[in-house]
């Protein structure tokens, strides 16, 4: 085993989408993994949800192994059910993929994903609006949101290459 002082490990691949850091400030030194939601945020979703279609939120958190995702509506645990993918990752961390369902729009709603464990939370959250008049959804957004869940899906394959390369498991 054999330490550096830089790791060429220290950044997963990230998408297209940037987010904010968090407020508490980060420590190189400190080795505890921080709660982090990943992009996309829930904000950056809002535009495949419509008042008319069934819809999909997702959030995607990296963190220590004991990082959990809660889904709130309006404050309260929601009843739907919530789908999740959990993938440990070397030295005790753990990347965590929660998706939720909705079905059409019948009010105003905020939605919170928070992610929580035991170095601290992450909250994204939106505010979905029945839209008003007659909007046309055109495939062109279906597809967009196709392309989505497609890109989510290949960053997770990406982030499972180079963490692999990380912990030695592969040589290339």
């Amino acid at each position: 085993m054999s330490s550096s002082g830089s790791s060429s490990c220290s950044s997963l691949p990230s998408s297209s989408s940037s987010s904010s850091s968090p407020t508490k400030p980060h420590s190189e030194e400190a080795h505890e993994a921080e709660v982090r939601l990943l992009p996309p945020l829930l904000k950056d979703q809002a535009w495949g949800v419509h008042a008319q279609e069934a819809f999909l939120l997702f959030c995607l958190a990296l963190g220590p192994s004991d990082v959990h995702i809660q889904w709130l509506i309006n404050g309260h645990s929601v009843d739907t059910p919530v789908m999740e993918y959990r993938r440990p990752l070397g030295q005790g961390e753990a990347l965590v993929s929660s998706w939720l369902g909705g079905g059409p729009l019948i009010k105003e709603a905020r939605y919170r994903c928070v992610a929580e464990a035991s170095t601290g939370s992450d909250t994204s959250e939106i505010d979905l609006h029945l839209t008003t008049g007659d909007e046309n959804i055109p495939s062109r957004d279906l597809n967009q949101w196709r392309g989505a869940l497609t890109e989510h899906e290949q960053l997770l394959k990406r982030w499972e290459k180079a963490l692999e390369s990380c912990d030695g498991h592969t040589t290339g």
